[in-house]
């Protein structure tokens, strides 16, 4: 068996065997590629799909090893670890290199991360107080299931009410919501959506925040006791919740923070998420999602606990890239980055990443 990963860009599998037809989106594949670059440049595919994308030349000098020392694993490497991965193993006579599907659905599940964080105390009070997850058999006829989730909202505080939003237990990026407002679901709207739900483990309801700012925590779980911290980053969404790129601050001793001034709070509760679900077994890459909001008095808050992602994320990609531009040079004198974004708020130099794709930008600057 070569020691080479064997890998399964299956992006978006969150939602079901759809992910082959998202590939050519050109969101997705930039996003393949930037994934592809943490592993050596012979690491085969097994998924049909392209290869990855040269990298620029500075780089690929450092293409025949792995990005980050946890991307050495032999086997075959899915994205995200589901049955039809395993079963792309078997047909390649290889190991699975990833937790085992029925793990990762589990703390993959927006459930658990909602469950964990009430248990220790991480939900600031707007959600600890209102957020409730609804599983598949508890979404019947459509009447019954408005009215039901209608009766709870109504307990909420008023300003709260004004709109809050149904997300699938598993999904990404922000995809398949329902929003509602002023306390009421449209009828059709969720008649519509319900069949969605329940092939996604059901839903999560919560009030919608207003966000400041996206955040996230990159992690490695290699088994119960043995969870490190990656780094954390600011996340670049669209005001529907999909990543377009990452920013930073690099520090003296190379590792990556947010600049967040919410940084720490966010490492602790990655920590306890981990621990988490390490406890059920899952081992691996993960990412917690977090963001600061308005409150209604006004001051900014951090939710630390958004969703937890039991599998590679666009941010273990972008800090692998980065790794690869340390061990370029490319991050001499650098006290701040932006990657993927069209321009950073901040003066900055432009490095190429990927020739076929120029948007695919590094930004580096001496200071945020």
């Amino acid at each position: 068996m070569s020691d080479s990963p064997l890998l399964f860009a299956n992006l978006g599998a969150e939602e079901g065997d759809g992910w082959r037809r998202m590939a050519a989106h050109p969101r997705v594949r930039a996003a393949a590629w930037l994934w592809a670059a943490l592993f050596p440049a012979d690491a085969p595919r097994a998924d049909g799909l392209a290869a990855r994308a040269e990298l620029a030349s500075a780089l690929e000098r450092d293409a025949q090893r792995a990005a980050l020392e946890t991307c050495e694993s032999p086997g075959l490497v899915p994205w995200l670890s589901t049955p039809e991965a395993e079963a792309a193993a078997r047909h390649a006579r290889v190991p699975l290199a990833a937790a085992p599907p029925g793990v990762v659905a589990a703390v993959h599940d927006k459930a658990f991360a909602l469950e964990v964080a009430r248990a220790a105390g991480l939900l600031p009070a707007e959600i600890g107080e209102t957020a409730f997850a609804l599983g598949p058999e508890e979404l019947g006829a459509a009447d019954t299931v408005r009215c039901r989730i209608e009766a709870e909202v109504e307990r909420w505080p008023a300003e709260l009410r004004e709109e809050f939003v149904l997300k699938p237990r598993l999904g990404t990026s922000g995809r398949g919501r329902l929003t509602g407002r002023d306390g009421r679901l449209d009828p059709e709207s969720l008649r519509g959506n319900l069949p969605r739900f329940r092939e996604r483990a059901g839903c999560v309801v919560e009030p919608w925040l207003e966000r400041t700012a996206d955040l996230s925590a990159q992690l490695w779980i290699a088994g119960p006791g043995d969870q490190r911290v990656l780094g954390t980053l600011g996340q670049v969404l669209t005001p529907a919740g999909v990543p377009l790129g990452h920013c930073g601050v690099i520090r003296a001793d190379g590792s990556i923070h947010s600049g967040s001034p919410w940084d720490a709070e966010l490492r602790a509760a990655a920590a306890v998420l981990a621990r988490a679900a390490a406890a059920r077994g899952y081992t691996g890459p993960c990412g917690l999602d977090a963001f600061t909001y308005r409150a209604a008095d006004g001051r900014e808050r951090l939710r630390a606990v958004v969703e937890w992602n039991a599998r590679f994320t666009a941010g273990t990609s972008a800090l692998g890239l980065l790794a690869r531009a340390r061990r370029a040079g490319w991050l001499d004198g650098a006290g701040a980055f932006a990657l993927g974004v069209a321009r950073p708020d901040f003066a900055a130099r432009r490095l190429e990443l990927f020739p076929a794709d120029p948007e695919l930008a590094l930004w580096l600057a001496a200071r945020p």
